[in-house]
C-alpha cells in the first residue's frame, strides 16, 4: 500500500535530506511526498535541495507537494522589492551564495516558489508550514500559515490533525487538543484524529531532519542526524524543548 511521507524543515541541508529519504522507504512510483516548507536559507546547499525537489517532482508529479514556508515567502518578497535586509538576517545570503556557486541565478526559480501552496489536506490530516485555525484552511490567514508559533507553544487546537514545522524542538512532538505535549516513541502508532505534530527537529541548528511516514492508519517517525555536530546556523529565537 502506498505511503504518505511528510518531511520537516530542510533549510538547505541537502546531505541530510538525501540520507533521510531512503530511511522512509520512499517509493517514487507509488508514494506521496509532502515537504513542509523552508527548503532554503541558513544551511549550506539550498540550491542542491531545490534541484533535488524539482527532480523528484518531475518523477512523482502530483504526488509531491512542497508547501510554502516563511523563508520562501521572504525570498520572494526580497527579489520582488530588491530589499534584502530581512532575508539576509535569516540566512538569505547563504542561499544566494549556493546558487552563485552553481552559476544558476536564484531569480530563475522565483516563479516556481510563488506557486507553492500554503497547505496540503486529506480527509485525515492537514499539513501546513507553521499553523492553522481550528476551522480549517479557509478560516486561516496567510500570516498564520507561514509564521504562527502558538500551537507549537501549547495553544489548544481542536481541528483536524495538524502536521507542521517552523518551530524547532529537540524531537518530533505530538500535542493533544489541549496543547499538552507527548514524546513520540520509536515504532508505529495509530494516526491521531485530533491534535498536532511538529516535525521541525532543527537539522540546520545541529539537530536532525525528521519525517513522518503514514501507512494503513499508523505512523512512525524517521530522523537523520545533522552532518555536523556543531550547529550549521545560529540557534533560532524560540526553541521548544520537551
Amino acid at each position: 500500500m502506498a505511503k504518505t511521507i511528510i518531511v520537516g524543515d530542510i533549510h538547505g541541508c541537502l546531505k541530510e535530506f538525501q540520507a533521510l529519504l531512503p530511511l522512509t522507504g520512499l517509493d517514487e512510483q507509488e508514494d506521496t511526498l509532502v515537504i513542509l516548507g523552508d527548503i532554503i536559507d541558513r544551511g549550506p546547499d539550498s540550491y542542491g535541495v531545490l534541484r533535488k525537489i524539482l527532480r523528484l517532482k518531475a518523477k512523482m508529479g502530483g504526488r509531491l507537494h512542497c508547501i510554502m514556508g516563511n523563508h520562501e515567502d521572504m525570498a520572494i518578497k526580497a527579489i520582488q522589492t530588491n530589499d534584502r535586509v530581512h532575508w539576509n538576517r535569516n540566512g538569505g545570503g547563504k542561499t544566494r551564495k549556493s546558487f552563485f556557486k552553481h552559476k544558476d541565478p536564484f531569480q530563475r526559480y522565483v516563479g516556481y516558489l510563488e506557486e507553492l501552496p500554503l497547505y496540503y489536506e486529506t480527509d485525515a490530516f492537514l499539513c501546513v508550514h507553521a499553523g492553522a485555525a481550528e476551522e480549517g484552511p479557509k478560516a486561516t490567514d496567510r500570516h498564520t500559515f507561514l509564521w504562527d508559533r502558538e500551537i507549537a507553544g501549547g495553544k489548544p487546537y481542536g481541528g483536524k490533525l495538524l502536521i507542521f514545522g517552523h518551530t524547532s524542538a529537540d524531537q518530533a512532538v505530538y500535542r493533544d487538543e489541549k496543547g499538552r505535549p507527548t514524546q513520540i516513541l520509536k515504532g508505529d502508532h495509530p494516526l491521531p484524529k485530533k491534535g498536532s505534530i511538529c516535525l521541525d527537529t532543527g537539522c540546520v541548528y545541529g539537530g536532525r531532519l525528521s519525517a513522518m511516514v503514514i501507512e494503513k492508519g499508523t505512523f512512525h517517525i524517521c530522523s537523520q542526524e545533522a552532518a555536523k555536530k556543531e550547529p550549521i546556523s545560529h540557534q533560532p529565537p524560540e526553541k521548544y524543548k520537551i
